[in-house]
C-alpha cells in the first residue's frame, strides 16, 4: 500500500515542476521533499522525475502516476459527495408499495416534486393490495408503503399523508347531477353500487359507516372496486361513493357531488415504513408528501370550495 502522503508530495511537485516552489507549498524544506520522492520511486520501482539544475520533468511513468493521482483525487471527491448525499437522502434507491387507489390521490404531484428535488434517488413503485404490504415491509421487500388505515400496525409507524372527501359519483343525466352537495338521505333514495368486501375492504367499511349514519337501508345492486365502479356508474346501474380524487375522471359522462350532514366522511392514506430501515430517502419522500398537503389535493379543495347549488 502506497503512503498517501507520498502521493500528495509527488502531485505537488508534478504540478509545480520546481522543487523550491513545491517545498514552499508543502511548508517543508527541499531535502525531506527530495527524500519523499526517492522513497516513492523505490516503492514503485520506477523513476518518476528527471531533475537537472535548470528543470524538472516527468518521466513517462511519472506522467502516468500523476494522471492516476488526479483521477484518484476526483474519485475521492465523488465518493465523499455521494456518501454525504446518501446520508441526507439525496441519492439512493427507494422501494414504495402503493395501494391501487393511491394512484387517484395526490400521488402524481408528490412523485413529480420528489423527482424534481431529488433526481438522483431512483424510485421502484410496486402496486399491491394494502393487506399484503405490512408483511412486505417486515420482510424488507419494501422501504415504504402507502396503504389504507385498517392494515397499518403500530410497529410500522403509520403516518397520515393524505385525506380527501368521499363524494357521490353519478351519470350526468341523473336527477342529482345538478347539485354540488347532497345528503346521505338523498343518496339512499337511489340504487347504490357497493364495494367488494374482499378486494376493497377499506372502502367497503367507509360505505357502511356513511350509509349507517342515516335511517335508511341502502339498495346495493352490485359490488365492485375502483376504478371499475365508475364503469358501472357510467352504465347507469346506480350511484357510488368514491374518494374525491376520482372526480377528475370521466368528466364528460359523470357528475360528482360532495356529501354534507350525517355520514359525510374522508378517506385516509397512510405511509408506513420498515421498522428498522435507516434509508434517509424515506423521510425525504414523506416530507414531500406532507409539503404537497394532506387534505385532498385539487379534487378535495374543489369539493370544499364549490358553491352550493339548490
Amino acid at each position: 500500500m502506497i503512503d498517501s502522503r507520498l502521493l500528495h508530495v509527488f502531485s505537488i511537485v508534478a504540478e509545480e515542476l520546481h522543487f523550491g516552489r513545491a517545498a514552499q507549498r508543502l511548508h517543508i524544506s527541499q531535502p525531506p521533499l527530495s527524500q519523499s520522492i526517492r522513497k516513492l520511486e523505490d516503492t514503485l520501482g520506477a523513476r518518476l522525475l528527471i531533475r537537472s539544475t535548470r528543470s524538472v520533468r516527468l518521466t513517462a511513468a511519472g506522467a502516468e502516476l500523476y494522471r492516476r493521482v488526479q483521477q484518484l483525487a476526483a474519485d475521492s471527491e465523488t465518493m465523499v459527495r455521494a456518501v454525504r448525499q446518501t446520508a441526507k437522502g439525496e441519492v439512493g434507491h427507494l422501494i414504495i408499495g402503493l395501494t391501487p387507489s393511491a394512484a387517484y390521490s395526490n400521488l402524481s404531484e408528490v412523485l413529480y416534486e420528489f423527482h424534481r428535488r431529488y433526481p438522483t434517488v431512483s424510485l421502484d413503485l410496486r402496486e399491491m393490495n394494502s393487506n399484503v404490504m405490512p408483511e412486505a415491509l417486515h420482510q424488507r421487500q419494501l422501504d415504504l408503503a402507502l396503504l389504507r388505515p385498517p392494515f397499518a400496525d403500530p410497529d410500522l409507524a403509520p403516518l397520515r399523508v393524505h385525506d380527501e372527501p368521499m363524494m357521490v359519483a353519478m351519470r350526468k343525466d341523473h336527477p342529482l347531477a345538478r347539485k354540488r352537495w347532497v345528503t346521505m338521505n338523498q343518496v339512499l333514495d337511489h340504487d347504490l353500487i357497493g364495494y367488494s368486501r374482499q378486494n376493497s375492504r377499506y372502502f367497503s367499511q367507509i360505505q357502511q359507516l356513511m350509509t349507517g349514519a342515516v335511517q335508511k337501508t341502502p339498495r346495493i345492486v352490485m359490488e365492485s372496486m375502483i376504478p371499475t365502479i365508475l364503469t358501472l356508474v357510467e352504465a347507469g346501474f346506480g350511484l357510488a361513493l368514491v374518494p374525491g380524487a376520482l372526480s377528475r375522471m370521466r368528466a364528460d359522462t359523470l357528475a360528482y357531488a360532495g356529501v354534507r350532514g350525517p355520514g359525510a366522511m374522508r378517506a385516509e392514506l397512510l405511509a408506513a415504513r420498515q421498522p428498522s430501515s435507516v434509508n434517509p430517502a424515506i423521510d425525504r419522500f414523506i416530507a414531500v408528501m406532507q409539503a404537497i398537503g394532506t387534505h385532498g389535493g385539487t379534487a378535495g379543495r374543489a369539493a370544499r370550495q364549490a358553491p352550493v347549488r339548490p
